[in-house]
């Protein structure tokens, strides 16, 4: 007896997911501010990315025959197109590698205060009981502190630095992330795939890994998108107030903080680092707000 087999070839469908990234760049092409921002902050980390090829100068090297120099437009050389500063330092080539400090900070504090929010709250939300009321408890703790006087009352006891001013950062701002992934996973942990999960016998940790943080994660990404803008603002606000990453590295607040003196005289010293912080912010608020459009469900039409 002879058995006609048909081999059907599987090809899986991979329109579905092609057509949503169209839709998605379709609504970014028709949000202008979004579309703004986005190549803004492209270009900001572009930037940071390629100092040492982009600044025209060293950003140490000192010149004080050459100190104070207005920018280009205003009167001063061709070689200093910002200026220079107190020290006579090319004011256009700090600007660019601080932009390196600033982002590094930003990104790295997030991840860490994303981090460790989502695993608060999913043990929170998971586990229930004295688990989630100890953890929430505390959470509530944290968010009665003041938080800009919390860090800075920190730093002053373990001291100034790049590390601690990221470390500080990123261990104190993760009660949002464990707010809102706590909630997620309340509304997830008792829907029926979960419960077939642990029906055929799949572990609290594989199921809380596999099952319920990727269906939680895009709301920690969301926050995370609007705590960047928080973060560099905020290590540039340490900065500026000499708790932050200490000179003579550059970073915005610092560039800031050193010209504090010479704001009625030489305007371009603190101008310029104030537009970038400014600048930068706004453009990562603005893709922000594409960003939670693209991930939260509820918003997308």
């Amino acid at each position: 007896m002879v058995t006609n087999r048909t081999t059907v070839d599987y090809k899986p469908n991979n329109a579905a997911p092609r057509h949503l990234v169209r839709r998605h760049w379709r609504k970014l092409a028709n949000r202008v501010p979004a579309l703004v921002g986005l190549v803004i902050l492209a270009s900001v980390v572009c930037m940071a990315i390629g100092a040492p090829l982009v600044a025209p100068h060293d950003p140490f090297a000192q010149n004080l025959d050459g100190r104070l120099a207005p920018p280009t437009w205003a009167g001063g050389a061709y070689a200093n197109l910002l200026g220079t500063d107190q020290l006579g330092r090319d004011e256009l080539s700090r600007l660019i590698f601080g932009a390196r400090i600033s982002l590094l900070v930003g990104i790295t504090a997030v991840f860490v205060a994303g981090a460790t929010g989502v695993i608060v709250g999913l043990a929170a939300g998971f586990n229930g009981g004295l688990t989630d009321e100890v953890l929430m408890r505390f959470t509530d703790l944290m968010l009665a502190l003041p938080f800009t006087l919390l860090i800075i009352a920190v730093i002053a006891v373990f001291g100034p630095s790049l590390v601690n001013v990221i470390m500080i950062l990123g261990l104190t701002g993760w009660v949002p992330y464990a707010r809102v992934v706590r909630a997620g996973v309340l509304s997830i942990r008792e829907r029926e795939f979960i419960a077939a999960a642990k029906a055929v016998g799949a572990s609290n940790l594989r199921v809380m890994l596999q099952h319920i943080l990727p269906n939680t994660i895009a709301s920690a990404i969301v926050i995370g998108s609007v705590e960047l803008a928080n973060m560099i603002l905020l290590e540039s606000s340490l900065s500026f107030l000499g708790l932050g990453v200490q000179p003579p590295t550059p970073s915005w607040g610092n560039m800031l903080g050193e010209t504090r003196n010479y704001l009625m005289s030489d305007w371009w010293l603190a101008t310029f680092p104030g537009v970038a912080i400014a600048i930068t912010a706004v453009s990562i608020n603005l893709a922000g707000d594409w960003i939670r459009d693209v991930l939260d469900p509820h918003l997308v039409t």
